[in-house]
C-alpha cells in the first residue's frame, strides 16, 4: 500500500498516516483509521483537519462522546473553509 511506503520513508509525519486513516475509512474500516489518527497526532497535535477526520471515524464507529470530544478540539484549531463548513454541518463549531 502507497501510505505504508509513505510513512516508512517519513514515519515523523503526520500527513502519511492522516490521509492512510481517511482511506481506511472509504473501506468502512474506521477501527483501524483510529489507530492511524492516534499516531498522527503524536507528530500534529493541533492539526484541525486531523481531528475532525478523527471525530468521522469515531462517529462511524458509534462513539459519539468521543467525536464530540475531537469536534470540540477541532473547532479550536485552524481549519480550511470547506473544514469549517463541515464541522458547522454537524453542529460542532462554538462561539
Amino acid at each position: 500500500m502507497k501510505f505504508t511506503l509513505a510513512n516508512e520513508k517519513g514515519p515523523h509525519f503526520a500527513d502519511p498516516l492522516e490521509m492512510w486513516g481517511e482511506a481506511l475509512i472509504r473501506k468502512n474500516r474506521s477501527d483501524l483509521a483510529l489507530a492511524k489518527f492516534a499516531e498522527a497526532e503524536k507528530y500534529a497535535p493541533n492539526w484541525g483537519r486531523l481531528h475532525l477526520k478523527w471525530a468521522e471515524a469515531l462517529l462511524w464507529t458509534g462513539d459519539k462522546s468521543g467525536a464530540q470530544k475531537q469536534f470540540a478540539i477541532a473547532s479550536g484549531l485552524d481549519l480550511a473553509p470547506s473544514e469549517k463548513s463541515e464541522l458547522a454541518s454537524r453542529g460542532a463549531m462554538h462561539g
